[in-house]
């Protein structure tokens, strides 16, 4: 159990009665300082660096410059050193990942749904935490229908899909309630759309907290950077645990500069996932919100560490590192469907093939470089190059790919279902891209994207281009026509094929019919030939074979 006061009702004192600083920082777990090679190992500030006689240890001291901030440690600077030791400790995992770019992904191993829950008592108040750009990749439809939770749904980085705050603020909201309601079956009103790096709709977020409020949601959701936001908006600060789990704050703490505050009391925002190891709490303005680990909804996928070079994955990561002007620019390029399998990528990550003869704009908001080749051989053959031993390859900046990956057998074969006009491309972890048939329409066969496996992949409508042309509908008709499309399916899983499969429409069905044998009232188009159905453009026929498995 949680506690903050004393059997006689006083407020437990931080300096007083517990020490200070009893987890890292960043990932949670408890410090230690006597085995360095199990967890939450950490180095103590209490070195003697004006030991002449000791030769220094240069790694050590590399360590406690990074998790501790020691810098100029002369008699000169004794005040100066004494209030950088205020600054909480890191362990030396945590520190090496941060700054080095060194870690196990092992040490950070990932979390299940039920283990998390395991940790949030029913009739909890829970804010569902979902990446807006992977949308809807890592949304917990079990959650949203869980009746022993009061949950509200967050959709966190919008600013990297929706490019102003006014659409943010009146039509995201609107489309959202549509949306739960004709694709899920949610009736609520409890769901908005956030950016914690530009403070979008942080006011709105803060009236739905409650007195305790759960932060839930895959690793790398927004969890941390959103209570970062709040903490400098509201001046939060951390709330520490002892070791028995009970709960206290420093009640006595003054704030002389914010800076410092952030540094002390703010929550670790890191491109490693699952760094969060332990469940940390904070008060924003009298609101305790605690920030659970990230979970992953598979555990037994591969990490993308052995997929994707390292360097590649901290671009991807950075999420501050989003240029939010790409949103609206919409910079693309053209890519032509050829009959020997012309294909698109970025750093090898994916590969996006057309049919023959079609032309298509592409606007990757993934970053890093693009690429295109003659083939998917092709491309895997000169990559493979790259990854080899002090490669002077001209193509090596615009290969992302680990070595062992550069082999077409680690690739799934994905078959898109048919569309019209516009779709984006969502990858978890990854990112989205926009993909767009250009010309009258006419269909000239089916898109292939071919991904390294256990990355999970799925399409949609073009969000933004949807929420503002349905809400301008909704007005215009003065409420009679939704918000949000419920007459078509607006997202879709995609279809695995054998690398050798011909008969894609064939199997495609096939898959379909399996996959809505459970769900009739979701199943279109039962009976009819697909290729007769996605000859003629209609609005009718409108994403024929387009269904979400969640």
């Amino acid at each position: 159990m949680l506690v903050e006061r004393t059997p006689n009702g006083n407020l437990l004192r931080l300096a007083s009665i517990y020490k200070r600083f009893i987890n890292c920082n960043s990932c949670g777990v408890e410090l230690q300082s006597t085995d360095s090679h199990k967890k939450g190992y950490f180095t103590k500030c209490a070195t003697n660096y004006h030991d002449t006689t000791k030769k220094p240890d240069m790694n050590q001291i590399k360590y406690a410059m990074f998790s501790q901030d020691i810098q100029k440690l002369t008699a000169a600077h004794e005040t100066d050193r004494q209030k950088k030791l205020e600054s909480p400790p890191i362990c030396k995992r945590c520190n090496d990942a941060l700054h080095q770019n060194k870690y196990n992904v092992e040490d950070f191993g990932k979390f299940t749904y039920n283990e998390i829950m395991h940790n949030v008592p029913e009739q909890s108040n829970i804010m569902h935490l979902v990446s807006l750009p992977e949308f809807p990749l890592g949304l917990n439809y079990d959650l949203l229908h869980d009746k022993r939770y009061n949950v509200d749904l967050v959709l966190t980085k919008a600013d990297q899909v929706i490019g102003t705050k006014s659409t943010l603020q009146k039509e995201v909201p609107s489309f959202l309630k549509g949306f739960l309601k004709y694709h899920l079956d949610v009736i609520t009103n409890k769901s908005l759309a956030i950016s914690s790096v530009k403070s979008w709709n942080l006011d709105t977020l803060y009236s739905l907290l409650k007195s305790r409020t759960y932060l839930l949601g895959n690793a790398n959701a927004g969890k941390s950077s959103l209570i970062n936001a709040l903490i400098k908006k509201y001046v939060g600060t951390r709330v520490f645990f002892d070791k028995k789990g009970n709960m206290f704050r420093n009640n006595e703490y003054e704030i002389r500069n914010m800076k410092q505050h952030m540094k002390i009391h703010s929550a670790g925002v890191y491109h490693v996932p699952n760094m969060t190891r332990n469940l940390q709490a904070f008060n924003i303005n009298e609101k305790i919100v605690f920030d659970l680990p990230g979970y992953s909804n598979k555990v037994n996928t591969a990490y993308l560490e052995n997929i994707i070079s390292r360097d590649w994955l901290q671009q991807i990561r950075k999420t501050e590192l989003f240029d939010s002007k790409k949103i609206k620019k919409k910079h693309y390029i053209s890519v032509k469907g050829t009959e020997n399998g012309y294909c698109y990528t970025v750093g090898g990550i994916f590969f996006l093939v057309p049919p023959k003869d079609t032309i298509n704009q592409i606007v990757s908001y993934i970053p890093g470089q693009h690429s295109k080749f003659k083939s998917i051989d092709k491309a895997l053959e000169v990559f493979s190059e790259c990854t080899q031993p002090n490669s002077t390859h001209p193509l090596k900046n615009f290969c992302g790919l680990t070595e062992a990956t550069c082999d077409k057998s680690k690739f799934v074969r994905y078959v898109l279902p048919p569309f019209q006009g516009s779709i984006e491309v969502v990858m978890k972890d990854i990112g989205y891209f926009l993909l767009r048939s250009t010309g009258s329409y006419e269909f000239k066969g089916f898109y292939e994207i071919w991904l390294p496996k256990g990355i999970e992949i799925c399409i949609r409508e073009p969000l933004e281009k949807t929420i503002i042309t349905n809400y301008r509908q909704f007005i215009d008709s003065k409420g009679k026509t939704p918000s949000c499309p419920n007459n078509r399916p607006l997202i879709s899983s995609v279809y695995p094929m054998d690398h050798n499969e011909t008969d894609i429409s064939g199997k495609m069905k096939e898959m379909y019919l399996e996959r809505t044998s459970h769900d009739l009232s979701g199943r279109r188009h039962r009976n009819v030939d697909t290729l007769k159905l996605v000859n003629t453009k209609s609005e009718e026929n409108h994403n024929v074979y387009w269904y979400y498995q969640w």
